[in-house]
């Protein structure tokens, strides 16, 4: 008996300390919405759903041992998963059909600048039928005419890299097309840490309907954090000039980030228990993917496609004109 008393008493302590550990980033999470500034708590709400499933199961283990302890936790867990259990900024498809030509088929994708990845982008944006692939972290050093051999579906390439900018920059991005594009714009600027972002504005039977492209820094240090949020603004504002547009990328940013509620229209999909980032990690993965749009644009399909051997999942929407 005193052996089995022992046991217990051990693993009361366990699984209070476990718990007390678990509360903690739960109250980080909450601090995060009030402190968008710093790095730490932003770093931290990204796992928001990995914390929030955390807190149910430590509250519920703790139920019988330490109730008090455990409903106050379960109360803050609740609290800081709020932006989370009542996230709101997407929109789900509609359930229409789209006639031959009448849909908008868009394609975002990080290929970590692999050339085996961009490959096998081609090939799925063939097999889906993609009118527009955005690509993060392209391939550098390539020319127009070497992504139109490797997307010879799409024509029209505006492509950002050090090469074709007027100062060095980051992770080079990319445009594919075959819809006219009647202007493009590649704007880098002094406060985005090298990460450039495109904005175009289709032709043809899309016309008035414009495209940005961004790539943020991840905020690993504060630097970082401030190099995010300019360049998501000034992505934002660009998108805003348009009444109909959509802006897509790696963001490195999750939805329950308070910087998020600050991105024009909505996701395009629930991204709750979603994950584009880790391909190698699904269960432990955040959302940082998306693809924000607004104005006469009505969706029909948002699927997470297949890993193209990035460490992103590529994430393809498709639209159609009301």
């Amino acid at each position: 008996m005193p052996d089995l008393m022992r046991a217990s008493s051990w693993l009361s302590a366990l699984l209070t300390f476990a718990a007390s550990g678990v509360y903690g980033f739960s109250l980080v999470c909450l601090l995060a919405q009030i402190l968008p500034e710093i790095r730490t708590l932003q770093l931290v709400v990204s796992f928001l759903p990995h914390v929030l499933v955390a807190g149910v199961v430590a509250s519920l283990a703790l139920a019988f041992i330490r109730p008090y302890f455990a409903f106050a936790g379960a109360i803050l867990v609740l609290v800081s998963g709020a932006p989370l259990l009542l996230f709101s900024k997407y929109e789900t498809p509609v359930a229409a059909d789209c006639a031959p030509g009448e849909c908008l088929t868009v394609i975002t994708a990080n290929i970590l600048e692999r050339r085996e990845a961009m490959i096998a982008l081609s090939a799925l944006a063939e097999r889906e039928d993609a009118d527009l692939i955005s690509i993060n972290e392209a391939v550098s050093r390539m020319t127009d005419y070497s992504y139109r051999s490797a997307f010879p579906n799409h024509q029209y390439v505006v492509h950002a890299a050090w090469e074709n900018m007027p100062r060095p920059m980051g992770n080079p991005i990319t445009l594919l097309s075959r819809i006219p594009i009647a202007d493009r714009q590649r704007t880098l600027r002094d406060d985005t840490a090298g990460r450039a972002y495109i904005v175009a504005d289709l032709g043809g039977d899309w016309q008035q309907t414009r495209l940005v492209l961004a790539h943020a820094m991840v905020p690993l240090w504060n630097e970082g954090l401030k190099a995010r949020s300019a360049l998501l603004d000034a992505a934002s504002t660009a998108a805003e000039e348009s009444e109909t547009f959509m802006m897509m990328g790696d963001f490195n940013l999750t939805p329950w980030a308070p910087h998020f509620r600050d991105l024009p229209g909505k996701r395009a999909g629930d991204p709750r228990w979603t994950a584009t980032w880790p391909t190698r990690l699904r269960m432990l993965g955040i959302p940082i993917d998306h693809i924000m749009y607004d104005g006469e644009l009505q969706l029909v399909e948002v699927r997470v496609l297949e890993s193209i051997g990035s460490d992103h999942l590529p994430v393809l929407a498709r639209f159609r004109k009301p």
